[in-house]
């Protein structure tokens, strides 16, 4: 599963990437087996503007257009943009625009609604913190932002399943871990700092109180917190029975600008 969204580089790589976009790059709301992203939107209800920070290639732009009387989505990528223009049409209610979220956005403002979906990945601390920044300055008073971000719970619980799988064939010592979260002592640092290798990308995980404090660290109120749940095999290929009910998840917070 590849969600590396995660650095300042050049646009140049995810134009290359435009066109198998959707087949590559996770999708948590399109996979959420739960519907807590759907449940999120209705409690939102309709309104006037609605932002996409880091739209990609569009695939949310459908469910806020039935939600706002007008979209804005922003990504860095210009091929990404093009796809996403082919996927809506040529709506005038919707505006797609180039922006590089971790540099400050002057406009759009005035959201009552802004989402953004597995974007904050970078390893950097402040390149994560400016692109939440930038998801509150889009906000309107008492607008409300739904954060998607990688659970460093669900990884953990991951990797537990797939060394118990390993066990299971016959691995011992530490071929049982083969597969899983890499133990070198850079790893390990790592892991601490919540930075997980996601297809050779390093990738930022959240615990649920950490999530909780970088909203309230930029000025948002965090509210519901949920889970974004997807089945086993968004991991595994022909994943057993016996891995059971509980599968992966991403954190999901509502949060609220109160000024």
């Amino acid at each position: 599963m590849d969600r590396s969204r995660t650095t300042k580089a050049s646009s140049a790589g995810w134009d290359a990437l435009a066109g198998d976009f959707d087949a590559e790059i996770f999708d948590p709301t399109g996979t959420d087996r739960g519907g807590a992203f759907e449940r999120a939107l209705r409690s939102v209800g309709r309104v006037e503007l609605a932002v996409d920070l880091g739209c990609g290639t569009g695939r949310l732009i459908p469910r806020l257009m039935r939600r706002a009387k007008r979209v804005v989505a922003l990504d860095f990528a210009p091929e990404l943009l093009r796809v996403a223009r082919m996927r809506v049409g040529d709506d005038p209610r919707v505006e797609l625009r180039c922006a590089d979220l971790s540099c400050p956005l002057r406009t759009p403002r005035g959201a009552e609604l802004a989402t953004c979906s597995n974007v904050l990945l970078a390893p950097d601390a402040a390149l994560r913190q400016a692109m939440l920044r930038n998801c509150r300055r889009v906000l309107a008073p008492r607008g409300q932002l739904l954060l998607i971000v990688p659970a460093l719970e669900s990884a953990l619980w991951v990797n537990d399943r797939l060394v118990a799988w390993n066990r299971r064939a016959g691995l011992t010592g530490r071929r049982a871990f083969r597969g899983g979260i890499r133990t070198d002592e850079a790893s390990a640092r790592d892991l601490l700092a919540g930075i997980v290798d996601q297809g050779g990308v390093r990738t930022k995980h959240f615990l649920r109180e950490e999530l909780e404090e970088a909203v309230r660290g930029v000025g948002l109120e965090p509210g519901a917190l949920e889970r974004i749940e997807y089945p086993w095999d968004a991991y595994f290929d022909a994943p057993p029975k016996w891995l059971g009910a509980s599968g992966p998840w991403d954190w999901l917070v509502r949060a609220v600008r109160p000024d």
